[in-house]
């Protein structure tokens, strides 16, 4: 955690800065580190096609067009969070897979939060952490390969608002859009926190490749901004409405959406929670 009496400091994530120290076996062995991307994810796609080793991570300071599910922008000032993209190569995971990495991306970002800054943030499924209410970090899985087959790869692309303060969001983020610094009242050293993110995200990845999500999702459930809540998730043109009763095995949103204990599930989305009144809490 940073020390609350240091002021904010610009500072960079320069490779050879971010793997002083770090703990991990290939994650962030090799960095690509950019000033400014349109994104991230985007760069790291262009790389795969070069056959690079298993945990080539993308580092930008800055994204112009940055990318969260659903094709929505992402705002990705410079200097202020991480904005990122992890590549690996799971040797087992099958295409149905996806919903699940999405949400054990989004726990180990969680654990690595709660590590650095002390702080608990709740996983919004299927890829959003919040803190305060206020969105502070977002999750982008994308993989490439033949319809049916194992994956050629996996891109995990991470934003993390670390250091903004308000003023630094535009005014219709501003009720919306949260960072670490904001909740813990103190920068964050973006580079001791990006080392354990790696680290986390990498025991968790290895985990799962050997035993399965079961932990990841336990941590979502155990930990979630949703679940016990009535919410609306639209899924392209179908809305479904109801409580949130569970997060099932296979990473699905589990709703109940009548007295009568009907249920749907569902694997993505976008959600919104709602008031008592059904209106958007």
């Amino acid at each position: 955690m940073s020390n609350p009496e240091r002021g904010y400091r610009l500072d960079r994530l320069y490779p050879w800065e971010v793997q002083k120290g770090l703990s991990t076996r290939f994650a962030g062995h090799w960095i690509e580190y950019y000033e400014e991307l349109p994104s991230t994810n985007q760069r790291a796609r262009e790389l795969a096609a070069t056959s690079p080793p298993e945990g080539l991570l993308v580092l930008a300071e800055k994204q112009t067009a940055g990318r969260g599910r659903l094709g929505r922008s992402w705002f990705s000032p410079a200097g202020a969070g991480i904005w990122m993209t992890l590549l690996l190569k799971p040797p087992v995971f099958p295409p149905g897979e996806l919903p699940k990495v999405t949400l054990l991306a989004a726990a180990a970002v969680a654990r690595a939060i709660s590590a650095e800054a002390e702080l608990t943030p709740l996983v919004k499924w299927p890829n959003d952490l919040y803190l305060d209410n206020r969105k502070i970090a977002g999750v982008l899985a994308e993989t490439a390969g033949k319809a049916g087959s194992p994956w050629e790869y996996l891109l995990l692309g991470i934003g993390i608002n670390v250091n903004q303060v308000s003023t630094d969001f535009p005014g219709d983020l501003r009720q919306k859009a949260g960072s670490l610094r904001l909740s813990l009242g103190a920068p964050v050293d973006r580079g001791v926190l990006l080392r354990r993110c790696l680290a986390v995200l990498e025991e968790e990845y290895v985990y799962a490749c050997e035993k399965g999500f079961v932990r990841a999702l336990a941590y979502c459930r155990q930990y979630s901004f949703i679940l016990g809540r009535h919410v609306e998730v639209r899924d392209g043109d179908r809305r479904y409405r109801g409580k949130a009763v569970a997060i099932r095995d296979d990473g699905r949103l589990e709703l109940l959406v009548d007295e009568g204990g009907k249920t749907v599930g569902i694997a993505a989305g976008e959600v919104s929670c709602l008031s008592r009144t059904g209106k958007e809490a």
